[in-house]
């Protein structure tokens, strides 16, 4: 990742393992393809995602910020990441 790059940045749930959940999904492929990332966990509860409703108009995770690029959706965040970052 260049310096002038603006971080990644996965907002998911406090699940500690990423083999349980969508978020987890999100998270491997976010390692597959060697891309540097920070995690923001958010609370179980949904009313409590003041966050992730104020990026994307919903309250669910995963949500993966690339820049400017608010992707919401694990499927869809795979397919992105697949598209823009293959090698």
């Amino acid at each position: 990742m260049s310096e002038n790059a603006a971080p990644l940045v996965l907002y998911r749930c406090r699940t500690p393992t990423n083999f349980l959940c969508p978020c987890g999904a999100v998270a491997r492929r976010l390692g597959r393809h060697g891309l540097e990332y920070r995690t923001e966990r958010v609370p179980y509860s949904r009313r409590d995602r003041p966050e992730i409703v104020e990026l994307t108009k919903q309250n669910r995770v995963p949500v993966l910020v690339d820049g400017d690029e608010v992707i919401h959706d694990s499927k869809r965040i795979r397919q992105y990441l697949d598209w823009k970052y293959a090698d």
